[in-house]
């Protein structure tokens, strides 16, 4: 038997989904319209990663870190076509594998610290 608790966050769900996708849609339109002057930049698929991200964090009310996760990847890949100079590219893979072990280590000795 579901609770409203449990109905009210199924919609919220769906209601932040369908509105980053309202905005989403939006923003591609005014570009290809050329009412207003978007950076190139912008319109790309490490921005859907991004999207994801801020997507997965109000729906789980930013409680984990999953959401930072999705944004700092599709932020490091905008990296690449805002600063051309700079190949972030190379960097993305070895630097989330770093990040993964430290967040591991630090977790698991904040689960000893409580338990003991």
């Amino acid at each position: 038997m579901k609770t409203i608790i449990e109905t009210q966050n199924k919609y919220n769900g769906r209601m932040v989904a369908g509105a980053i996708i309202v905005i989403f849609g939006t923003l591609l339109l005014v570009d290809q319209l050329n009412l207003v002057l978007f950076p190139d930049w912008l319109f790309n698929w490490p921005l859907i990663l991004i999207g994801i991200g801020l997507y997965v964090g109000v729906k789980h009310n930013f409680q984990n870190l999953s959401w930072l996760i999705w944004i700092v990847i599709g932020a490091a890949y905008m990296l690449d076509d805002a600063l051309p100079g700079i190949n972030a590219g190379d960097y993305i893979w070895p630097g989330a594998i770093i990040l993964v072990g430290i967040y591991m280590i630090v977790r698991n000795s904040e689960k000893r610290t409580i338990a003991g």
